[in-house]
């Protein structure tokens, strides 16, 4: 029987090599992007030891801020030294743990689901919808991303193995589980809810057998077994067998607040800030996401943030109709929507992209709920097989669709940054004089959500052509880019009366994104009627000053300016 249950298990996990090789297989040779670059080169250049990054923010610094991610050091530094600039290596490597993680919902979903006839059904089910959610492109393509695939496999097997140490009393699996949750602590912040899901799940295995029900609601004659005091069978069966978790995670807070000197913070806000607006408006997006993708879950995403009170109303009323619809699996359907709460709670201070699918990978973690619960439902469906197989063919069509759209996004804007780093700066390097200055002024952003040069160029330049002696300064200016403005030109440049250079969009739209404007002892650079909102604009006006600080005249300054222009970058003409 053990030998049967394993087999099915190897074909499963073989199936689902299969599945996610077929959709991302094409981006296996996707060039870096963006961030990749920083972490790319700050793995070259870093000269101290390993263990240290363990004591320090990812940059080696000490009580300084940023975040506490020692993890991803270990690992860029691994692939760094198997693979170099071959980016082939690096997305190998997010494919595997993501497959990882794939494989682990099936397991996850079978031993939650354990006493159910239909268990196999629904943990496969679980695991091709995981599979194929078009939400997870950002998180298994950008490289710099690895931290997701990487924790929740690790954040799964910490949590299945607790299961099993609970329900067959073994303490390997204790062992490996806390060592597991040291690695996810490690990778990142989204670690500190495994104690709290672990306590979900204890109470509600406390509370579906009937001496835990009974004793926690106050009705203990009908309570089966020997009766005991309810406070002393509370703390029993639902603090005391995770308590070690909780003491990682306290000791966790120290180490890193030793590290980083903060607590509560991370690398983009230092402080714990309370916004209830932003945090409802995250968790639409959050939610819209699961079902919702590119331009529709923009605008449904908009229409629920300004009709707040239909949304909530609409939550409440598919949460109760999902127990309802579940009927005696409705202590497991609750115990899943309670989890995806609790799943959230680190990135809810966090932000979806206003125009793009950018910042997904947010719910990457906890979609493995969204997977599970979507299963758990369609196999209600028992009665008619034709329309089972017609919602889940249904489902996987629409899944599949987008999700190759996705994956092909985030090809094209791996060959944007390839085209810009390994054919557009050899042309200027060979254009301008050694040691000239180099001002990249509104580079790409993103294309449609994916990234692709918003940080990461002068790191990129010095990693594919160490011997240059240039000054470069990136401006924090950029373009988004979609596949009517790939190759076309956005931006018409002018001299501007007063000196410098004024720069605004073909169609007035709000193509140029980034700071407001930034002062220096060299340069001025504003962007002219900002949203705020959004930080979006049409206008860039650029100001050089000389020595006292007054305006130089368009063509007479010492920089080189540099601008993305039809697919290409370009030298502004002086």
């Amino acid at each position: 029987m053990r030998l049967v249950k394993y087999k099915i298990h190897l074909l499963v996990l073989l199936g689902l090599i299969i599945l996610n090789l077929a959709f991302f297989a094409i981006n296996l040779n996707d060039f870096f992007v963006s961030d990749d670059f920083d972490w790319l080169y700050l793995t070259k250049t870093s000269e101290q030891p390993l263990w240290q990054y363990f004591a320090t923010n990812y940059y080696g610094e000490q009580g300084m801020g940023g975040s506490y991610r020692p993890m991803f050091n270990l690992i860029f530094s691994l692939n760094y030294n198997l693979f170099g600039l071959n980016p082939f290596g690096y997305h190998l490597f997010g494919l595997i743990f993501h497959i990882g993680v794939c494989f682990l919902v099936y397991l996850l979903a079978l031993q939650l689901f354990s006493k159910f006839k239909d268990k196999q059904n629904i943990a496969i089910l679980a695991a091709v919808f995981f599979s194929l959610l078009p939400n997870h492109s950002e998180a298994v393509i950008w490289i710099a991303a690895i931290g997701d695939p990487l924790d929740t496999f690790f954040y799964l097997l910490a949590f299945y193995l607790y299961i099993l140490y609970r329900q067959k009393k073994n303490f390997t699996c204790l062992i490996i589980s806390l060592l597991s949750f040291i690695i996810v602590l490690l990778t990142k912040e989204i670690a500190i809810t495994l104690p709290l899901l672990i306590l979900v799940w204890e109470l509600y295995q406390y509370i579906s057998g009937k001496q835990g029900f009974y004793a926690l609601f106050g009705n203990k004659a009908q309570a089966q077994g020997p009766e005991l005091p309810r406070v002393k069978v509370v703390l029993k069966n639902i603090l005391f067998y995770h308590l070690g978790y909780w003491l990682l995670l306290v000791l966790y807070f120290v180490i890193r607040y030793s590290a980083i000197g903060l607590i509560w913070g991370y690398y983009a806000s230092d402080k714990f800030k309370l916004d209830i607006g932003k945090i409802f408006s995250m968790f639409v997006s959050l939610i819209t996401n699961l079902l919702f993708y590119e331009k529709l879950r923009i605008v449904v995403t908009q229409f629920f943030i300004t009709n707040s009170f239909f949304f909530i109303f609409l939550i409440i009323l598919i949460v109760v109709l999902i127990l309802i619809i579940l009927n005696k699996k409705w202590l497991k359907a609750a115990f899943l929507i309670d989890s995806y709460f609790v799943l959230i709670l680190p990135v809810l201070f966090l932000s979806f992209n206003f125009f793009t699918d950018e910042g997904e990978r947010y719910n990457y973690l906890p979609s493995v709920v969204f997977c599970i619960l979507l299963s758990l439902l369609i196999c209600q469906i028992k009665k008619d097989r034709v329309l089972r197989s017609l919602v889940i063919t249904s489902f996987i069509i629409y899944f599949s669709v987008i999700l190759i759209n996705k994956n092909l996004t985030w090809q094209t804007a791996s060959q944007i940054s390839q085209q810009i780093i390994k054919q557009d700066i050899e042309q200027i390097i060979d254009t301008v004089p050694e040691q000239a200055k180099l001002m990249f002024v509104g580079l790409p952003d993103n294309y449609q959500g994916a990234q692709v040069l918003r940080n990461g160029v002068k790191q990129a330049i010095d990693l594919y052509y160490p011997e240059n002696q240039f000054a470069l300064e990136p401006l924090n200016v950029y373009l988004r880019l979609n596949k009517q403005l790939k190759d076309a030109k956005i931006l018409y440049w002018g001299p501007y009366e007063t000196g410098g250079y004024i720069a605004e969009t073909f169609d007035q739209k709000n193509w140029v994104t980034g700071f407001a404007t930034k002062q220096t002892p060299d340069y001025i650079w504003e962007l002219w009627g900002y949203d705020y909102d959004n930080y979006t604009t049409n206008q860039i006006r650029l100001i050089f000053k000389d020595e006292q600080g007054s305006f130089i005249p368009a063509g007479k300054e010492g920089w080189h300016v540099i601008i993305y222009n039809q697919g290409h970058l370009q030298i502004l003409a002086k």
